[in-house]
């Protein structure tokens, strides 16, 4: 099995796992944690890097198929990432709010504390 082969199968299996977590539903939160998307990109920038680098061998059906998997994924991915986008800054702004209700809280404690 050549390198390249081995290379996309590996990014192909890193994008399916990730778009699996990427469609999983609303209720389960974000689903991907910030190590895995690092992951992914890891992958996409390696593959890309070698895919830059390699001409890719337009006899080898496995390799074809498997460069036909990668790409399906990566339009997979790119369709699900302005959803993840969304759910990110909601997230976000869910955590702004905690920390300013968080900073209210302390403030009105410690001005309480300071009272008696």
């Amino acid at each position: 099995m050549s390198e390249l082969l081995q290379r996309l199968r590996q990014a192909n299996h890193t994008l399916s796992a990730a778009i699996v977590l990427l469609n999983a539903p609303a209720r389960a939160g974000i689903g991907i944690t910030p190590e895995q998307l690092a992951g992914v990109l890891s992958e996409l920038l390696r593959v890309g890097e070698w895919l830059q680098r390699k001409a890719v061998p337009q006899n080898d059906p496995e390799v074809a198929v498997a460069v036909q998997q990668y790409r399906q994924s990566l339009q997979q991915l790119q369709l699900l990432l302005p959803a993840l986008h969304a759910k990110l800054l909601t997230e976000r702004a869910r955590l702004e709010a905690e920390r300013s209700h968080l900073e209210s809280a302390s403030a009105w404690a410690g001005a309480s504390h300071n009272t008696r």
